[in-house]
């Protein structure tokens, strides 16, 4: 399906097909659990201490909602195993997972107040999620580098700002992290990332990156398990092609899949890029890409371009369409719309034999061939 448009009016030659795509930035969901773990929590009794530090922490938080009303002192509701979010081991009873999100069955029931340093007295925590939460603007605390065991900390869209502690680099277990929509900022480098080496998804969406210059390609480049990768609205200034890194995955390493680097300041596509060999999704809109697509399309042109499906460059400033399409030919979704291409349609694409979304509105095309 195709939309073309060319100052307000439409020249048709063949047909007139017309196509919304929307693409989407989805952050991974997690419901509540309540009061679960590998087993029936209703046989699993949690620890003194834990629960203990569970109402200290509970003390932080301003429940508009009354979600935590099971979170109880009496005797009924003492275990906290059968607390609202929180997971136990079914063998030891240990506190393994808080799941706190704000969101909440399709609806927003979000806490506010502040995060009690009484989780670190949760020592075999694996799983944070207090995202979609407002912490009135309040820095993230220091001492969620000392959680040691977590391997999922989700505080996106959390309302939290200032700069990320480095002592986030001890959360060397680490898989998935979402710092993701607050007001946060790098005030040196990215150097607290090279720690960690299980780090799978790694999300700073909307984190001030400008003063890091090229410092995060080298950083993350150097992340041997990374396979998404979201730096979308991070003031990412223009790439210094000279000083680029290289990706050196060996084939031991799990390469790096979805790139999301919308609304920044690029105006090159890397040529390290084309070197990532399983490169399925990257998102390049609204940037600051300009002049021939055959030029933006060679810097992919390593062994990237056989694996990658999915292509945003919409929303900036191409002028001139790539002659051969074909060398793409794993491409399910294109998207280049409000660019500055004219002229026709190029007969390549349809070699795009897997293409399912086509996206051309807002340039000037004239007419379909």
């Amino acid at each position: 399906m195709v939309t073309f448009s060319s100052g307000g009016s439409l020249k048709l030659v063949c047909a007139i097909l017309v196509i919304t795509l929307s693409v989407q930035y989805l952050r991974p969901a997690l419901g509540f659990i309540s009061g679960v773990g590998v087993g029936d929590a209703n046989n699993i009794r949690c620890l003194e201490g834990e629960r203990q530090a569970l109402l200290e922490f509970r003390k932080g938080l301003i429940d508009d909602y009354g979600r935590l009303s099971s979170w109880q002192s009496e005797d009924e509701n003492k275990n906290c195993c059968n607390w609202e979010g929180v997971v136990c081991s079914n063998q030891t009873g240990h506190v393994l997972e808080l799941h706190l999100s704000g969101s909440q069955d399709g609806g927003m029931k979000p806490f506010r107040g502040m995060i009690s340093p009484s989780l670190f007295e949760l020592p075999y925590l694996t799983f944070l999620d207090l995202s979609s939460n407002d912490f009135n603007q309040s820095h993230i605390p220091k001492f969620i580098g000392s959680l040691n065991n977590l391997k999922h900390l989700d505080l996106s869209w959390a309302n939290f700002s200032g700069p990320i502690p480095h002592q986030l680099e001890n959360l060397s277990h680490l898989q998935y992290l979402n710092l993701g929509r607050n007001d946060l900022k790098i005030i040196e480098n990215l150097k607290w990332l090279s720690h960690m080496s299980t780090i799978e998804y790694l999300d700073l969406s909307s984190t001030n990156l400008s003063v890091v210059a090229n410092d995060w390609l080298e950083v993350v480049s150097h992340l041997p398990n990374l396979k998404t990768l979201s730096l979308w609205l991070c003031d990412l200034p223009p790439l210094s092609l000279s000083s680029l890194p290289r990706f050196n995955y060996s084939k031991s390493f799990a390469p790096l899949e979805t790139l999301d680097l919308h609304h920044n300041q690029l105006v090159h596509i890397p040529k390290s890029f084309g070197d990532i060999c399983t490169l399925r999704e990257l998102y390049l809109s609204s940037n600051n890409l300009s002049g021939q697509l055959v030029e933006l399309m060679n810097d992919l042109s390593g062994c990237a371009k056989d694996s990658l499906e999915v292509l945003d460059l919409s929303e900036n400033h191409i002028t001139e369409w790539l002659p051969n399409f074909s060398i793409f030919p794993s491409l399910k979704n294109l998207n280049l719309s409000e660019n500055k291409l004219s002229g026709t349609l190029p007969k390549s694409i349809g070699n795009l034999y897997n293409l399912e979304l086509l996206s051309i509105s807002s340039n000037n095309l004239q007419r379909v061939c």
